[in-house]
């Protein structure tokens, strides 16, 4: 009797103990602790919830701080991913009034610090607040670099051999300098005297630096014409360049000596003029339009177009009448000739 009794007390305890442990392993699936604040990480008091969009939330910390100025302002209750964006939703202390057009930035304490959520302000403030429920879009987010990132870009630097390079580039500038300390030292003294002439000229370096950027603006604006300039049609065109200044030298030559065989013609030229002058308007008349040519030269013009070049490429006469003795005979010529076959 006592043994069955407290064998089914072992057994009431086992299934007590399974049913506790199914309870705590269910509570602590369902509990999630970022909608709990810790003690000392919230802000006391009322606050407002603001959403803000960043590209990437991938390095902050659940209960995240919220500062603004340096000072803290709030904290991350969560954050939800949508389509476009991480969404970080943020209680803000309600004595903080943060204007429209607050950016927001993720930032550091230190290279290896936490990472919290800033709040800049804009510089020139409006007199809208931002207020609850409230969203910062993506453009006025920036998520900064992340750690991660820069350490690979940091190995990166050094495993590509960055640093072998820079202590050889070293090495070397001290191979350049003299080795006696006096010669350097003058060295020295020499460039620190370059560099505070230069800086008491700031102007004409500033003057210097201006016409610099007024040649590159003229020189883009040509960009076109240089392209053309450095082509290869362009290059074609300038190796034919020297043919064509043959071409007119020859040219000028020829002039030159055809002026020196007509040089008798040059105390003639008054009579020559005169006589054009009494020729000119036998050859034409005077016209009302400079295509129309009147006078002897349109009857030339006429007679060789209409009549002699015909002619001579076809040649044939047009007999319209034979007489003898005052009768017509021309039937009876034709038919002579035709018997003869001198015509058809």
């Amino acid at each position: 009797m006592t043994h069955g009794f407290a064998s089914s007390r072992r057994r009431l305890t086992s299934w007590v103990g399974v049913l506790l442990a199914a309870v705590i392993v269910c509570a602590g699936c369902s509990f999630n602790p970022s909608n709990y604040v810790m003690p000392g990480t919230g802000v006391g008091g009322p606050t407002y919830r603001l959403h803000l969009e960043f590209s990437s939330l991938l390095s902050l910390p659940a209960g995240a701080e919220v500062r603004s100025n340096g000072a803290k302002v709030g904290s991350m209750r969560s954050i939800t991913l949508t389509d476009e964006a991480a969404v970080a939703h943020i209680d803000v202390s309600e004595d903080v009034e943060l204007p429209r057009g607050t950016r927001a930035e993720l930032r550091q304490t230190s290279m290896l610090g936490d990472i919290y959520i800033a709040l800049i302000p804009p510089v020139e403030m409006g007199p809208e607040l931002l207020g609850d429920g409230d969203v910062v879009a993506l453009d006025d987010t920036d998520p900064g670099p992340q750690i991660e990132d820069v350490l690979a870009r940091m190995a990166d630097f050094v495993n590509a051999g960055s640093v072998t390079r820079l202590q050889d580039a070293i090495a070397e500038l001290n191979k350049t300098l003299p080795s006696d300390v006096a010669e350097l030292r003058g060295l020295s003294e020499f460039g620190s005297a370059a560099v505070r002439e230069s800086a008491d000229n700031l102007d004409s370096l500033g003057r210097s630096i201006e016409a610099a950027d007024e040649l590159s603006s003229r020189l883009d604006a040509m960009r076109d014409d240089l392209g053309f300039i450095f082509s290869d049609h362009a290059r074609t065109r300038l190796e034919r360049v020297p043919q064509f200044m043959s071409a007119v030298l020859n040219v000028v030559i020829d002039v030159n000596t055809l002026t020196t065989g007509l040089e008798w013609l040059i105390p003639r030229l008054p009579h020559v003029r005169e006589n054009l002058e009494l020729i000119a308007p036998l050859i034409r008349e005077p016209s009302a339009s400079p295509h129309q040519l009147n006078g002897n030269a349109a009857t030339v013009t006429s007679f060789t177009k209409n009549k002699l070049v015909p002619f001579l490429l076809g040649p044939n006469v047009n007999v319209k009448q034979v007489s003898m003795a005052e009768q017509d005979v021309s039937a009876n010529a034709f038919l002579l000739l035709k018997m003869v076959g001198a015509v058809r």
